[in-house]
């Protein structure tokens, strides 16, 4: 059931004026973007921060939108830095 159809389904607009960091990574295989997200759950549970994420057979997509960001710089975490290496140890 959608929006249209289902009266307790809130309405939701584009949201404007948040500014949200965005990453796609590539793999070769299904397997190689399996490993991606598991590591990734290693990693926002040892941070404790999830990120959006969306993904197929060969690709990733993760947001960050700002409220995410102020929470990760409070506490310093270098999360970006790590999920960053993480996929490109994947593409190698």
């Amino acid at each position: 059931m959608n929006a249209g159809t289902n009266p307790s389904a809130a309405a939701s607009g584009p949201q404007e004026g948040l500014p949200t960091l965005n990453w796609r990574f590539e793999f070769g295989s299904y397997a190689a973007t399996r490993h991606f997200l598991d590591q990734m759950a290693d990693l926002s549970k040892r941070e404790d921060y999830y990120p959006n994420v969306s993904f197929g057979k060969t690709y990733v997509n993760i947001s960050i939108d700002a409220e995410g960001r102020a929470a990760l710089a409070e506490r310093n975490s270098s999360f970006t830095g790590e999920m960053e290496a993480l996929a490109a140890t994947e593409r190698t």
